[in-house]
């Protein structure tokens, strides 16, 4: 958007430029009153091109802004699912180890009592 903004403007300042050496090279003298009112029309198109081509760029920049939102949010999804299902085997395999370590203590404290 800036992009473009800044396209308008220096195609504004060009045409001005344009139309002042236009009439100074014709011999005709620049009248400020001219140079005023063609400013204020290649202005006024200006603006209309900015509402007619800018809303266009902004509409569309939000569409795509919105499609990557959608995909970084599905693969961020994703990723949630995948770092979930990891923490629950990690979890469960320390349960099993837990049980495991304690079945081990109990059968080693019977042992060494019976020994």
């Amino acid at each position: 958007m800036k992009k473009f903004m800044s396209v308008l403007c220096l195609l504004a300042i060009l045409c001005v430029a344009a139309l002042t050496l236009t009439q100074l090279y014709n011999g005709e003298k620049t009248a400020v009153e001219d140079i005023e009112t063609g400013a204020e029309e290649l202005v006024g198109q200006v603006k209309n091109m900015y509402e007619e081509y800018g809303s266009a760029a902004v509409a569309q920049a939000d569409e795509k802004l919105n499609d990557v939102v959608a995909q970084a949010d599905e693969k961020l999804g994703d990723v949630v699912e995948q770092a979930d299902e990891a923490i629950g085997d990690a979890v469960e395999s320390a349960k099993e180890g837990f049980w495991e370590s304690i079945k081990e203590s109990i059968r080693n404290f019977f042992r060494d009592l019976t020994s």
